[in-house]
């Protein structure tokens, strides 16, 4: 069994362990570029990152059946499941996460007319990066805000979800007695995904409502 220090110096070798805070989403500029979201988009290409507050990496599922050899059954790949990814954004007061992927929802289906759009029309390609801990963090605060500057080292782990669409927008509750802040619960679907290769540095800068990471 390993002790402390041999734990210690490993993740101090590796730099550390991987934070489920330190992420980057990638969505594409296409839809609601009438809102702050689709503006943001048209920047740089990863700032729909802004009010994403958690994003989950998918998993698989290698399907199986069973054969039989003499008195033995071996289990046999024949293919693999994939489940939708889930992401939630906060949303400001222009609503512009909301009305994002209410847009992205509106191109797949007219349902004034009762049509369906051409797959080619609304699937797009998504991008979720596992981030390093930052290299350089500093926590600087004013009043009850608290804001911390990071400089980064670039990617850990990214995969790209393939033509992937919203298929759900979850729906939001509204309460008086609480002065909450509003979020916006998303599932995408997508034909498969893989991991990629994509290196980057990155400056983060989060506060009392998300990460800004650009």
């Amino acid at each position: 069994m390993a002790s402390v220090d041999e734990l210690k110096s490993l993740a101090s070798s590796k730099l550390g362990f991987a934070r489920t805070s330190n992420f980057l989403v990638e969505l594409p500029s296409t839809f609601g570029a009438n809102s702050l979201l689709g503006r943001i988009a048209t920047l740089g290409g990863n700032e729909l990152n802004i009010l994403c507050s958690s994003a989950t990496l998918p998993g698989k599922q290698i399907l199986t059946h069973d054969r039989r050899i003499g008195m033995e059954f071996q289990k046999i790949s024949y293919g693999y499941a994939v489940d939708d990814v889930s992401m939630t954004f906060y949303a400001l007061n222009d609503y512009g996460a909301k009305k994002y992927f209410d847009n992205w929802m509106g191109r797949q289906i007219d349902e004034e007319n009762h049509l369906a759009a051409w797959k080619d029309e609304y699937q797009r390609d998504v991008r979720i990066h596992q981030l390093r801990k930052p290299i350089f963090n500093k926590n600087i605060k004013a009043g009850p805000a608290s804001i911390n500057i990071g400089l980064g080292a670039g990617t850990v782990y990214s995969v790209l979800l393939v033509d992937a669409f919203p298929t759900t927008v979850s729906a939001i509750e509204l309460n008086n007695e609480l002065d909450g802040l509003v979020q916006v619960t998303v599932q995408l679907s997508y034909t498969r995904w893989k991991a990629i290769n994509d290196p980057q540095g990155f400056i983060s800068v989060s506060g009392g409502f998300g990460s800004l990471l650009s």
